[in-house]
């Protein structure tokens, strides 16, 4: 595996020390003795201090003697971290004694990922693809993922589709992805989303989807639900919708709804009760008030 923090070599600390002999004291008896004592204590070894490079040498060497896995892993973890800037091979070391798949590992793998997706999202891609197991391969080409969403959500959703892995950190990079890219064009979003297979992740996604979109633009949203001709991504995508009708004050309810044509507003009404039990029995609107169910 590659070198965790490749990115953070420019950030050493240089330590220099004073020179003995050129502090313009004069020599042998003549000298102050505060003189003298301030060039030995400058001089002579001293115990790390807690956080330094040393110290955090002498930690991860005493953490190899370790009993408990837990404790180790947290010690290595504390370890990486307060080197980041300091010292980055130092950080790598510890990363490496971190069991593959912990929570730490994991953490740190997506760290590295952003900063280097910050930088070049060419060159992040190339080491997540060879950063460790399966599942820390999804997570580091998530966060890259993630950081694309930003400028590019049509290459980060690309870039999600293409992988073909699968796992918890990957589901929170899609739905962000989704989150982002329906931000700034709901109907490239809905495409994209149109196209995955029957389940969970779809249906998420649309309701991401149209929430976002019909805050922002209702009768855009309302008219793209008409025109969809997959009759079980029109029936999640109606759904959606009364679900976010229903967690909207009445007036603005009503508002939407003059933008739906009879058959629309019929057909969402066949998904009020599902909508309902999916809320709950409280339903709570975008500001937090309690709803009356209709």
């Amino acid at each position: 595996m590659r070198r965790l923090l490749m990115l953070l070599a420019p950030g050493l600390l240089l330590v220099s020390c004073d020179k003995p002999g050129t502090s313009g004291a004069r020599q042998g008896d003549e000298e102050a003795p505060a003189t003298r004592a301030a060039a030995r204590d400058r001089h002579a070894p001293r115990e790390p201090s807690p956080g330094t490079p040393a110290a955090l040498r002498e930690i991860l060497r005493a953490a190899a003697g370790m009993e408990s896995p837990e404790e180790r892993e947290k010690v290595l973890a504390d370890v990486a971290w307060s080197a980041l800037e300091t010292d980055p091979e130092l950080a790598s070391e510890a990363f490496r004694q971190l069991a593959p798949g912990g929570t730490e590992r994991l953490r740190l793998i997506q760290h590295h990922a952003m900063r280097l997706a910050e930088q070049d999202p060419d060159e992040a891609l190339r080491w997540a693809a060879v950063a460790g197991t399966e599942q820390e391969i999804a997570a580091a080409q998530g966060q890259v993922a993630l950081v694309l969403a930003e400028t590019d959500p049509r290459r980060a959703a690309d870039l999600l589709s293409e992988t073909g892995i699968a796992g918890r950190e990957f589901d929170v990079a899609v739905v962000q992805v989704i989150q982002r890219w329906a931000a700034r064009s709901a109907p490239d979003a809905a495409v994209w989303v149109g196209m995955f297979p029957p389940g969970a992740a779809r249906e998420t996604g649309l309701k991401i989807i149209v929430s976002q979109w019909a805050q922002t633009a209702a009768p855009a949203a309302l008219s793209w639900l008409t025109s969809l001709r997959d009759e079980t991504v029109r029936k999640e995508a109606l759904l959606a919708m009364e679900v976010a009708l229903l967690q909207q004050p009445q007036d603005l309810r009503d508002s939407w709804l003059e933008h739906a044509d009879e058959n629309t507003r019929s057909d969402l009404e066949r998904y009020r009760e599902q909508a309902i039990e999916e809320l709950g029995p409280d339903l709570s609107g975008p500001n937090g008030h309690t709803l009356a169910q209709p």
